[in-house]
């Protein structure tokens, strides 16, 4: 494949300002939805935030719980990232910086990491399958970098599906109460954690190994 071309043509000019056209509608529709209920907002909002005709947003996402679904992918890929980012760095270094990534993150995208960890609209069927699919990633992030292989032995498989669980609710407690500072919560959950690695050990003492 020659430069310039994708598999189903030449790239072109107006590709360049289509794409451009769903990511401000993308972008406007993660600020609005971190701000206000997904019931609260309209079309028109979103269109008016972006910049563009309402119409592009049926042609680009159908409607609006699609745009919604895709903010909330858009977000869990994001999340995802943060815990791939710091490969190569020793497992302390790479939970600490994962951690603080995830509280920021959480921090700014309120609306997004409130569905994705509760469901959201209803209980949505496809916003709770990001949310496996995204802890399912983490997850193996973590056991790679904690015993350097995505499959745990059972015992650390669910310690560590456990300590996330925990990460999102203390997380979410923290975002509602604002009373402790960002570096205290993850401190807090690097504390956990090492109790329940500890725990995990003294149910399975080589589950520090691969599955």
């Amino acid at each position: 494949m020659t430069a310039g071309t994708r598999p189903d043509g030449p790239h072109t000019a107006r590709d360049d300002k289509g794409g451009a056209r769903r990511a401000a509608i993308l972008d406007a529709a993660s600020r609005l939805f971190a701000d206000r209920p997904y019931d609260a907002l309209s079309i028109d909002d979103i269109a008016a935030s972006a910049g563009v005709a309402k119409g592009l947003i049926y042609y680009y996402f159908g409607n609006k719980r699609g745009l919604f679904l895709a903010v909330i992918g858009t977000a869990a890929q994001a999340l995802n990232a943060l815990a791939e980012e710091f490969d190569g760095h020793s497992p302390a270094d790479r939970l600490a910086r994962t951690l603080d990534g995830f509280l920021w993150w959480a921090d700014t995208h309120r609306s997004a990491f409130q569905t994705i960890t509760s469901g959201g609209v209803g209980v949505d069927a496809e916003v709770l399958a990001l949310h496996r699919t995204s802890r399912k990633r983490l997850l193996a992030a973590m056991s790679t970098g904690l015993v350097g292989t995505p499959a745990p032995r059972p015992a650390l498989r669910v310690a560590l599906e456990g300590w996330l669980s925990f990460v999102e609710g203390a997380t979410a407690s923290w975002l509602e109460g604002g009373d402790l500072s960002r570096d205290d919560v993850r401190d807090l959950a690097v504390r956990v954690l090492g109790g329940v690695l500890k725990a995990a050990g003294h149910t399975d003492p080589d589950c520090g190994r691969p599955g």
